[in-house]
């Protein structure tokens, strides 16, 4: 399915201050996801980067903002100025820190609808108890069982449209003494920050503030 994306990302810059940049490039991992030409990933998005293979994986999350009462197989995602969501048909998601069962299991997205700033998914099977607030995350197979991708390590600095063949992508290495802006960017699930809520816990230079 080919899909073009506006951008919703707005003028307020997602850092306090700017960040250190991991140096030498890297590439968006388009292997390990599910992605089409004109994709954007939005800027303040958990990645995972690979030292050795220079590559970048991205974690999908989004956030509840309607279940369709008639059809719960049917969701509005959380749209802002600052993001939106970028699922592709085939992705698996499940809510975020309650991911458990097999991944066969886990319910795959359909259809994806983007209206303006309406974005729909409708799954093959409704997520049991999601309810309007509640994150949602993409998952992948591990062994038999659906697990999150990992821990994220980066975020994604800036932007980020899928081009036909290589996509270059910038993470942040450390916040140093700034932090992201994290409701300014999708939802970061708790599995991903340390104890504190703070840092990420796969990187605890990167900072987090839930200042506006």
């Amino acid at each position: 399915m080919k899909r073009k994306k506006a951008s919703f990302v707005g003028t307020r810059p997602i850092f306090t201050g700017s960040p250190s940049i991991v140096p030498g490039g890297f590439n968006l991992d388009k292997e390990s996801g599910n992605f089409s030409v004109d994709d954007v990933i939005p800027a303040g998005t958990l990645a995972i980067r690979d030292e050795e293979t220079r590559k970048v994986q991205v974690i999908k999350t989004a956030k509840i903002s309607d279940v369709d009462p008639e059809d719960s197989k049917i969701l509005t995602l959380y749209v802002d100025e600052f993001y939106a969501p970028f699922f592709a048909v085939g992705d698996k998601v499940l809510k975020a820190d309650a991911v458990s069962g097999t991944f066969a299991a886990a319910p795959a997205i359909t259809k994806v609808e983007e209206k303006g700033n309406v974005y729909r998914i409708t799954l093959d099977k409704a997520i049991t108890g999601a309810a309007k607030g509640d994150v949602i995350v993409e998952v992948v197979k591990s062994g038999e069982n659906a697990a999150e991708r990992g821990l994220a390590n980066s975020t994604t600095i800036k932007d980020v449209t899928v081009s036909e063949f290589e996509t270059a992508i910038d993470v942040t290495a450390d916040t140093m003494q700034y932090a992201l802006f994290e409701r300014r960017v999708a939802p970061i699930p708790a599995s991903q920050k340390d104890e504190t809520g703070s840092f990420l816990k796969a990187n605890p230079h990167v900072k987090l503030t839930k200042s506006m």
